[in-house]
């Protein structure tokens, strides 16, 4: 260890560091910390080739494990025993002069892009959550509340510096290394560490209209339907998130829809656009909406709730053609009946996300790795469990309602959507994940990664020729 140290000018932590360790393998799941025996925080990119060599030079080789937010509930970016690549360090965000770029490193947050957004009254497209890490985000698509307006993140991504299995450090584009620059736009991070992106930044969006319109349970056949015909005349500037969750001091099953209005200068075009949920036939039991001045605000208008969530979590998610009220109905039926099981799992809940696929559909399939560019919107299912004891179960529960959205999606569109690689967990299939991308995604594996050093996350298995 002595001897990586002399090459690198980053951190190295291991269980005898302390306090600093601990911080360092803590995670925004704790069903996703793993013993690392090495945390090693690289100060340059240069730092990171010698890390790589240190770790594929043991006997046997040390598993290697990049973090850049370390939100995702799995363990991809963790290590039991194994070496973590801790990217925090490396979190300098830059606007170019002529405000029509940003350059991100891969261990920034969206917190940190969003801090310097702010000042320059400029938007990009990233997570509505300031605690999310760039880079993952962006290398499974990047929907947003921007997405609407301007598509994904992935396609808002204009270059890309990315250190190879090999030690190698390249750019990414549509003119260098294009195979990578195309791999990289939705496949994940089986490729390679990205340490920089460049994204392309657009005017300033807001003011935000942003806040919470909650209804009871027994009124969720109506808010479909009142969705179903606010959907009719939806524009890209619009954004609505449906909730499923028992909220305290009740804990009575609930209805919530979270809106972002971009545009909205003095508030009152959110109280125009959400009028049919605020004053429609179906009353709601609290609405607050207000506008938020700029991205950051909007991304921290979440912290008091999760701060007080179990922090046990199991995330599972997948696309749907349509909120179709069959299939919201059926998934709330398993929902109340799960979270009425039992105290410590009643914290799950659900979440539909409903972003205007009217730009991210502009980009061709075949443009980048996204092997989805149909309308469609995608969910999420949030295992929480306050004990160790109901871990299993919630984790089960996510597993089940996944599934059955996925098929009973697949009956009532005739379309099989498959699986979203950034609320996969790993044990899916990955033809069910990157659908006719694969072959293709496994060439490029095998060109960059042929000794399949990237193991962690969602693997794709290099096609050796």
């Amino acid at each position: 260890m002595a001897e990586l140290q002399s090459k690198i000018q980053g951190t190295i932590l291991t269980p005898e560091s302390g306090d600093a360790y601990i911080a360092a393998l803590r995670r925004n799941s704790d069903l996703s910390i793993l013993p690392a025996k090495l945390i090693v925080q690289p100060a340059t990119y240069e730092d990171i080739p010698s890390v790589i060599a240190y770790a594929t030079g043991q006997t046997p080789p040390l598993e290697i494990a990049v973090k850049g937010g370390g939100a995702h509930s799995s363990t991809w970016a963790s290590s039991d025993g194994g070496l973590v690549i801790d990217l925090s360090k490396l979190n300098k965000v830059t606007l170019a002069e002529d405000k029509q770029s940003v350059s991100v490193q891969g261990g920034a947050l969206w917190g940190d892009v969003y801090e310097v957004t702010k000042e320059a009254q400029v938007d990009v497209v990233g997570s509505p959550l300031w605690f999310v890490g760039v880079g993952g985000f962006t290398l499974g698509g990047g929907y947003g509340p921007l997405s609407g307006e301007h598509g994904l993140a992935i396609d808002n991504l204009l270059s890309a510096t990315v250190v190879l299995a090999d030690g190698r450090i390249v750019k990414a584009s549509k003119d260098e290394e294009p195979d990578l620059f195309w791999a990289i736009r939705g496949g994940g991070g089986q490729f390679g560490i990205v340490v920089e992106f460049i994204f392309k930044v657009h005017p300033y969006a807001g003011p935000f209209g942003s806040g919470i319109i909650a209804y009871p349970g027994t009124e969720i056949a109506n808010v479909l339907e009142i969705i179903k015909e606010w959907k009719t005349k939806q524009t890209p500037a619009e954004r609505l998130t449906l909730n499923f969750s028992r909220p305290p001091p009740l804990f009575k099953p609930s209805i919530a829809l979270l809106p972002t209005v971009l545009h909205d200068t003095d508030g009152t075009r959110a109280q125009t656009v959400l009028a049919p949920f605020t004053e429609g036939s179906v009353k709601p039991v609290f609405a607050k909406v207000a506008t938020a001045p700029d991205f950051l605000a909007l991304s921290h208008a979440a912290d008091a709730s999760l701060a007080h969530a179990p922090r046990r979590l199991a995330i599972r998610g997948t696309f749907i053609s349509d909120l179709y009220p069959e299939l919201l109905l059926a998934a709330w039926e398993k929902w109340v009946a799960f979270t009425e099981t039992s105290e410590e799992v009643r914290g799950s809940g659900m979440l539909w996300d409903l972003t205007s696929p009217a730009k991210l559909v502009e980009v061709g399939v075949a443009d980048t790795a996204l092997k989805l560019r149909t309308p469609h919107y995608w969910m999420a299912v949030q295992g929480r469990s306050t004990t160790d004891a109901s871990v299993d179960a919630a984790r089960a529960f996510t597993e089940q309602i996944v599934q059955f959205v996925r098929e009973k999606n697949a009956e009532l569109s005739g379309q099989d959507l498959g699986w979203f690689v950034n609320m996969s967990q790993g044990t899916e299939k990955p033809e069910d994940v990157f659908g006719e991308h694969l072959p293709r995604l496994r060439k490029i594996k095998a060109k960059y990664d042929p000794k399949n050093v990237w193991n962690k996350g969602f693997v794709i298995e290099p096609l050796l020729e």
